[in-house]
């Protein structure tokens, strides 16, 4: 047998993929199209390896690697996050930070991409190449999220209104709460106050929703909160923390929001 033409079956194959917009593989779909055993698939995907054309994400998910980021070991998230998620038959979408990026509010490069998923629990990716973080929610409705066009399609990101949110929810995901107060500072012209409201009667959190309405009038942001304050009024909520990490001997709020200042707030703007 000609080893080499053996090892461009595979090589021929993924080239393919790539006009196609492509950018990753699995395991099992290799050997499946190309009629593989294990050992013969083990073999070309090392010898592509070696050459830094493919690298491995998770065990049996391969990334196609572009010329131009074989240096880096691999292309942006964006390129493979759907085919994979998709691949794991797990809904998903881009959250957090990583989402705030995709409307201008990217006043620090995030460390690590945050996927939001339903559970159950999937370990963390950290490789040097791809940093991937899965933060866990149980249901978000299709309409909260927007189909962003990247280089290899399209990817699930969270809307402006539901990414503020989430930041609000989860900021010890998002650097922490001034740095959820940065961001949002940035987000704010993108934010439509009559969606916020919208979304806030659906969201798995109150307290997320006082925490963004304290923070966006704090931000002197009047007009999109005023909506949020008439929502409250015909809900029972109770006191929150404004920075959930941080314990507080203080109930007292003194606003609107029942918010509990346990922090003070310094954005980086």
């Amino acid at each position: 047998m000609n080893v080499s033409r053996e090892y461009g079956r595979l090589e021929s194959y993924l080239d393919n993929l790539v006009a196609l917009g492509r950018y990753s593989f699995t395991s099992n779909e290799i050997k499946e199209k190309l009629e593989l055993t294990h050992n013969a698939f083990q073999k070309q995907v090392s010898n592509l390896s070696e050459r830094r054309k493919v690298t491995l994400i998770r065990k049996g998910f391969y990334v196609i690697v572009p010329p131009e980021y074989r240096k880096n070991g691999a292309p942006p998230v964006t390129y493979y996050i759907d085919g994979m998620m998709k691949g794991l038959k797990r809904p998903y979408y881009v959250g957090l930070l990583n989402a705030a990026a995709w409307y201008g509010a990217a006043h620090q490069q995030p460390q690590k991409y945050v996927i939001i998923v339903h559970p159950p629990f999937l370990p963390s990716i950290d490789k040097s190449y791809a940093r991937i973080d899965f933060v866990y929610k149980k249901e978000w409705q299709e309409s909260d999220l927007i189909q962003q066009k990247t280089n290899a399609g399209y990817i699930a990101v969270s809307s402006p209104e539901l990414t503020a949110l989430d930041l609000c929810y989860y900021p010890r995901h998002a650097g922490g709460i001034n740095q959820v107060a940065t961001v949002l500072e940035e987000l704010a012209d993108e934010l439509d106050a009559i969606k916020i409201s919208g979304l806030a009667e659906r969201y798995n959190s109150t307290k997320a929703v006082q925490r963004l309405g304290f923070l966006l009038e704090f931000l002197g942001n009047d007009e999109l909160v005023a909506p949020l304050k008439e929502w409250l009024k015909n809900r029972k909520y109770y006191p929150a923390l404004l920075d959930p990490v941080e314990k507080s001997q203080n109930k007292v709020t003194g606003n609107i929001w029942k918010i509990i200042v346990n922090t003070d707030i310094e954005t980086d703007l």
